[in-house]
């Protein structure tokens, strides 16, 4: 696209382009939690039970895993650990050395501000982009891997306002600023499949930028290994034992 092809789409742009390209086909939801609570509220009214806890340890029971929270103890015939960026608290006492890092991505919002553009736009140069969202204009960009415990980097969240800034024009002050835990793995491939060591205990997770994508396939996979089902996929390529 050419400048006046780009300026006729989003007309609130500052003029910093020469070029770009236009994704016809591409897709976003301005409010992905909606989506999530659909999908849960489908889990709950199959029959599906849910338990917020704070696990505290994984073992065996005659070969059944179990799982121990501060007041209860579960058994199950199979388990799956699909816990994102904190799965490797759980694998570690599998005795599997995971490299499973955290890719911590940085967002920032506009209150009120999500009219002054109609879809998202990513300026490639920076590396950064922008997003109508129902909580505003959502602002992200850079990535860090730094783990589950450091701080957020507040250099980060300035180096966002200011890229905001040289394409728009008029942004008040931000209303939050918050960061989010992509698991990753060194080759870039999730882990999908049993452990390593323990046949009945499965995993799905390491899906980096692409959890939203993968997920629901990544379940089914998983769902047909836990009934023994028979696949035509080479599912090696995404099982933990390369790491071993």
């Amino acid at each position: 696209m050419n400048k006046k092809e780009i300026h006729d789409l989003e007309p609130n742009l500052k003029p910093f382009y020469h070029g770009g390209v236009f994704y016809d086909y591409a897709r976003h939801a301005r409010n992905p939690k909606k989506i999530l609570i659909k999908l849960f509220q489908n889990f709950i009214n199959k029959g599906g039970k849910f338990l917020k806890l704070n696990i505290q340890d994984l073992n065996f029971d005659e070969e059944k895993p179990v799982l121990r929270s501060e007041t209860q103890r579960f058994v199950f015939d199979k388990l799956v650990i699909a816990c994102g960026a904190f799965s490797k608290k759980l694998t570690d006492k599998l005795h599997e050395n995971i490299p499973l890092d955290t890719e911590r991505g940085y967002h920032v919002h506009f209150k009120d501000f999500d009219h002054l553009i109609s879809r998202p736009v990513v300026y490639s140069n920076r590396g950064f982009g922008m997003s109508p969202m129902d909580q505003g204009l959502r602002v992200v960009g850079t990535v860090e891997f730094g783990g589950l415990e450091n701080a957020l980097s507040k250099s980060r969240i300035k180096n966002l306002i200011l890229n905001a800034k040289d394409m728009l024009d008029g942004l008040p002050e931000h209303k939050d600023e918050w960061l989010g835990f992509r698991p990753t793995l060194p080759d870039f491939l999730p882990i999908i499949g049993p452990s390593k060591n323990y046949k009945n205990v499965f995993y799905s997770f390491g899906h980096h930028h692409l959890g939203w994508t993968l997920g629901a396939i990544s379940g089914k996979i998983v769902s047909g290994m836990i009934a023994n089902e028979n696949t035509n996929m080479d599912l090696k390529p995404y099982s933990s034992i390369r790491f071993a």
